[in-house]
């Protein structure tokens, strides 16, 4: 790897880490400001701290999206499948 990928590498990860402590404070202000005592072994925290995130940073919105995408599709795919197959099966009965 040359030394200017590298440098871009470096570079991409201390924004991301700058990205996720800014996140991380905003996130335990908006818990503060509602007087609920933020706990770092809470799911609702790290989901919070992912919407905070995602909200702020578009390459994660867009994995996100994709992702929540992706799993809906599936999901109603197969529901589809399951409706269509029981709906011949009745009408063939």
């Amino acid at each position: 790897m040359s030394k200017h990928q590298s440098r871009l590498k470096e570079n991409k990860v201390t924004q991301i880490i700058l990205l996720e402590i800014v996140c991380f404070s905003i996130v335990v202000a908006i818990l503060d400001s509602v007087s609920i005592q933020p706990s770092v072994t809470s799911i609702y925290f790290y989901l919070l701290l992912l919407i905070v995130t995602a909200t702020i940073y578009k390459p994660v919105r867009l994995f996100l999206v994709r992702s929540v995408s992706f799993v809906f599709k599936a999901l109603f795919l197969s529901i589809k499948s399951l409706c269509t197959t029981a709906i011949s099966f009745i009408s063939h009965k």
